[in-house]
């Protein structure tokens, strides 16, 4: 199969509906740390506890803690104790990251692309989960919510190199970006299905870009989709064009979520600190 020959967004529609894109399974450590995240009775000592199963999760998630953005004075030497500094809410956020990042976006032949969305995505999840805040609503899984809203993405990545062949993958950048762009919705609903995901992760993946066909969280893949627009605005990706300030200030989901060109000026001026966050997390 050759790229010259073939329209690559047609080659992945046609995978995603005959379900032969290859989706890997949810880490372990991970499906439980999200399992912990929506019960009322976790605590500190039982989300270590989990995270200990995974030496790999547990030894990064001790890394970003211990990152410029999160660190004190001390350095935090366990789990526990980074649990107790920075909330059992942030250390979840930080475990579901490293873990999706070490599982979706390793792909060699699309590094750089990967590396591009990776960032776009955690950019993403910390925008979703300040403006949650700013219009005072439940900030508990608006991170993993912006996280995982262009999955699909990484998962046709890490799929481009078995379906044209890795002699093959030297498929112009424009074709390549556009199949993703097509496809990435149905990737993505694909793997929420797989993962079983909550049900309003699941909506914000495949809304966000028509948040109009939301059904039951439409708040929420409201402001996935303006998460999205900011992190493309403070960092720009081959993914899409940053909007001009007069076309931010004029999207219809400023409306839609009742928000004001001051609070979207207050957003963006959290640039500096969603970047380092950001890099915490690479």
């Amino acid at each position: 199969m050759t790229t010259a020959t073939t329209d690559l967004a047609k080659v992945f529609a046609r995978q995603i509906a005959d379900q032969k894109l290859e989706l890997p399974t949810m880490p372990g450590t991970a499906s439980e740390v999200m399992q912990l995240c929506q019960e009322e009775t976790a605590d500190a000592a039982k989300l270590s506890a989990v995270i200990h199963k995974d030496q790999t999760i547990a030894s990064n998630v001790l890394r970003v803690a211990n990152s410029a953005a999160y660190a004190g004075q001390v350095p935090c030497a366990s789990l526990q104790q980074a649990v107790s500094r920075l909330g059992q809410q942030l250390i979840t956020e930080i475990a579901m990251a490293v873990s999706v990042r070490g599982r979706m976006f390793g792909n060699k032949a699309c590094a750089e692309l990967l590396a591009q969305l990776w960032k776009h995505s955690v950019l993403t999840g910390i925008f979703t989960k300040e403006i949650a805040r700013l219009r005072r609503r439940n900030v508990e899984i608006a991170f993993l919510c912006g996280l995982l809203h262009d999955v699909g993405k990484a998962v046709l990545l890490n799929n481009v190199d078995r379906i044209v062949g890795k002699r093959e993958l030297q498929i112009p950048i424009g074709e390549l970006l556009s199949a993703l762009h097509d496809q990435h919705l149905a990737a993505g609903r694909l793997l929420a299905t797989q993962w079983q995901l909550p049900d309003q992760i699941a909506e914000a993946i495949a809304c966000h870009h028509d948040f109009a066909t939301a059904k039951h969280f439409a708040d929420m893949a409201m402001t996935v989709a303006l998460a999205d627009l900011l992190s493309h605005r403070v960092f720009p990706s081959p993914f899409a064009e940053p909007m001009t300030d007069e076309a931010l200030t004029a999207h219809p989901v400023l409306t839609g979520l009742n928000l004001y060109p001051d609070q979207l000026s207050a957003l963006l001026q959290l640039r500096d600190r969603v970047l380092m966050v950001a890099e915490g997390l690479q």
